[in-house]
């Protein structure tokens, strides 16, 4: 791995601990939290580093992901002080869309690397792959939905 893969490796895994702490303590990652600013920075700037990092050379679906990562929370950002009830909601998905999509090629990546020199799956099209992101998403159409109950009893 490229001196640049581990730094973007890095900043990822801390960006999905940050993520799970501040849906722990708060429920939902809220953006201008501390740990929703954490999160977002770290996220980012994962984002960013990917768009150097290619086995093709080329533009290939990760980076499209990360450019909708980078969307998601731009717009999170641009409604967090938004007062309508249906914008806090977008607020809600767009900070879990983000970390989901950040999950996706990071299952990829991770079971198609480990363990070194006999990995689980040989890409994306890989069965447990394949799996793993369908549970992934089952968890974030919960996570969702709880979410947007708890904005909708007007928690924080």
């Amino acid at each position: 791995m490229s001196t640049l893969g581990i730094i973007h490796t890095a900043l990822s895994i801390a960006a999905v601990v940050v993520a799970a702490i501040s849906l722990l303590k708060d429920g939902y990652i809220l953006p201008l939290s501390k740990t929703g600013k954490i999160y977002s920075v770290l996220n980012a700037v994962a984002c960013i580093t990917s768009f150097w990092l290619s086995k093709s050379g080329h533009f290939n679906p990760g980076h499209a992901i990360g450019i909708l990562v980078l969307l998601c929370l731009t717009t999170a950002y641009l409604l967090v002080n938004k007062t309508t009830a249906w914008l806090k909601y977008i607020v809600v998905y767009c900070m879990s869309f983000s970390l989901f999509l950040s999950l996706v090629p990071a299952v990829n990546e991770t079971l198609s690397r480990l363990p070194i020199g006999h990995p689980i799956a040989n890409g994306p099209d890989s069965p447990i792959v394949q799996l793993t992101i369908k549970c992934l998403l089952l968890l974030f159409v919960i996570g969702v939905v709880l979410q947007i109950r708890k904005v909708r009893k007007g928690v924080k």
